[in-house]
């Protein structure tokens, strides 16, 4: 791409100089009411700046988020005037060129679509390939949807495939996608409009018992012990906001489907807990040497995998095994140890003689409880996964239609998708390693564990076998299928978070308690 066609990069959104100043003047009001909402002086204001510098930074990436959603719903719009130009005989590059027109009768001119068609154009003029301009586009956006659409164009350009057929497609399958996030968003609005009210109710509440009894608030202001009060609420407070914040992040990275391997404390490698849970597996080598229990194995054995799948399958169990053992046995030695300790001390006195049997037996019922809760900690994040699975298959099917549109194989639509998704880098490198196409789809359904991964590698296989040439039709009608899906996990998820939101109010309905009962016991007492 040439140095005089670089355009905006939204990956990082940048202030305009009006909002920047307005949004800096907002972060120090923020600051300053604090300060003297909490402490009656503004210079604190400066001992608290960090917490408008995180506000600045936490609006510029709801911005982000919101100049890119806008950015998407253009695209959306902008290709499917683009295929219906298509359809009525214009060649690509014209169709992209009429749908400026549309762009900007329903955007405007200052919109983001239409200064990027206007890019578009210009490269065009200067004999710069499409596909070259819809991947820089793509890269720069920041948003999964064009990206993959500049992707699939290139490949059914480079690759001979039908490029109206690939547009329509496309634009069929992304509006799916982007009507389903959107609606997602609005179910979760309604939950985050209930938050913002709940971050207000405690100023309002002091401003209103303030405006009726005034001096009430007094005591809290005036010595040290009052503006430790006031220092915890402030705490209280700012944990509430990150708490909800941290709850709405969760859930929408849910959506997306995205996945961090858990930290299982029996898979621990480091410190003092990986030394015992290196004696832990020698011990489970010894019991299963010797036929010990099997009772639950296989269970355990195809969670970790889930959970794990890259790791060799002959080592999970051993070292879950051994870290349980591990972890039980270093509780058992700790609660032996302060018994020991407590028992040669005399325990305090008569009255505590049997204080260290009591510690002992306590510690002996936490490392039998560790060793058997922690698998239910296990099924926990292997059901997390499985649901996460899920709402990631549409995204999958997707890719892989539109993959299949774009005049590609099984087999090398496979090969990319293998690039984002973890279980489909298995199959693809079991059809590297020589495996046939059949059986690596058929561990690809059966390593998920999902049922509607089963049922993609069914289909898959079904037209390996037979050659159906309804696999597109069938394809898009999964995918359609699985938006409804995930339009209902979405609703669930808000439901969940609720739930979750409740902690938040909970720490929130601390703040005015404190702030209230406080120098009301102080007025009782005086």
């Amino acid at each position: 791409m040439k140095e005089s066609l670089r355009r905006r990069d939204y990956r990082q959104y940048r202030f305009r100089k009006k909002e920047w100043t307005l949004s800096v003047m907002t972060a120090v009001a923020i600051t300053l009411f604090l300060a003297w909402f909490f402490y009656r002086n503004l210079l604190c204001g400066i001992l608290l700046s960090p917490i408008g510098w995180f506000w600045f930074q936490n609006k510029k990436r709801k911005e982000g988020e919101k100049c890119r959603a806008a950015l998407t719903e253009q695209f959306k719009e902008c290709i499917l005037s683009a295929s219906a130009s298509l359809q009525a005989g214009y060649a690509v590059e014209n169709a992209f060129m009429e749908s400026r027109e549309d762009v900007r009768n329903l955007y405007g001119e200052n919109s983001m679509m239409y200064e990027e068609l206007e890019g578009i154009r210009r490269g065009l003029v200067m004999n710069l390939p499409l596909e070259e301009l819809l991947l820089d586009f793509g890269e720069r956006s920041g948003c999964e949807e064009i990206k993959q659409f500049a992707q699939m164009f290139s490949v059914a350009k480079r690759g001979g495939g039908s490029l109206p057929d690939v547009i329509r497609t496309s634009s069929s399958l992304i509006s799916e996608r982007i009507e389903a996030r959107q609606e997602v968003r609005i179910l979760l609005s309604g939950r985050i409009m209930e938050q913002n009210v709940m971050r207000v109710m405690p100023f309002a509440i002091v401003f209103y018992v303030s405006s009726i009894y005034q001096g009430f608030f007094q005591p809290l202001y005036e010595d040290l012990s009052g503006r430790g009060i006031m220092t915890l609420c402030l705490l209280l407070y700012l944990a509430a906001i990150f708490a909800g914040e941290k709850i709405f992040q969760g859930i929408w990275h849910q959506m997306e489907g995205e996945w961090k391997k858990p930290k299982i404390a029996a898979m621990a490698r480091t410190g003092i807990l990986g030394k015992m849970a290196v004696l832990g597996e020698k011990m489970a080598a010894t019991f299963q040497g010797r036929g010990g229990p099997k009772n639950g194995e296989e269970r355990i054995r195809k969670s970790l995998e889930i959970i794990y799948p890259d790791e060799a399958r002959e080592d999970l169990l051993r070292k879950y095994l051994g870290g349980k053992i591990g972890l039980s046995i270093l509780v058992l030695l700790l609660g032996s140890f302060l018994s020991l300790c407590l028992w040669l001390k005399g325990a305090g006195g008569a009255d505590q003689e049997n204080l260290p049997l009591v510690i002992l037996g306590l510690s002996a019922a936490a490392a039998v409880g560790i060793f058997f809760l922690m698998d239910k900690d296990l099924f926990d994040q292997v059901k997390k996964r499985r649901e996460l699975l899920q709402l990631t298959y549409p995204d999958l099917v997707h890719e892989l239609a539109l993959y299949l549109v774009a005049g590609m194989t099984i087999r090398s639509a496979f090969l990319r998708l293998g690039k984002k998704y973890e279980y489909a880098a298995f199959a693809c490198r079991e059809m590297q390693a020589g495996q046939s196409e059949a059986v690596a789809y058929e561990h690809f359904g059966k390593r998920a564990g999902v049922r509607e991964y089963v049922k993609l590698s069914a289909l898959l296989c079904q037209n390996l076998k037979k050659g159906s040439n309804a696999l597109m039709s069938r394809l898009e009608e999964e995918a359609s299928a699985s938006m409804e899906s995930r339009i209902q996990s979405g609703k669930r998820l808000g439901e969940e978070a609720e739930t979750k939101l409740l902690i938040p109010m909970v720490m929130l309905l601390a703040v005015v308690t404190l702030m209230i009962m406080i120098p009301a016991f102080s007025m009782m007492g005086a």
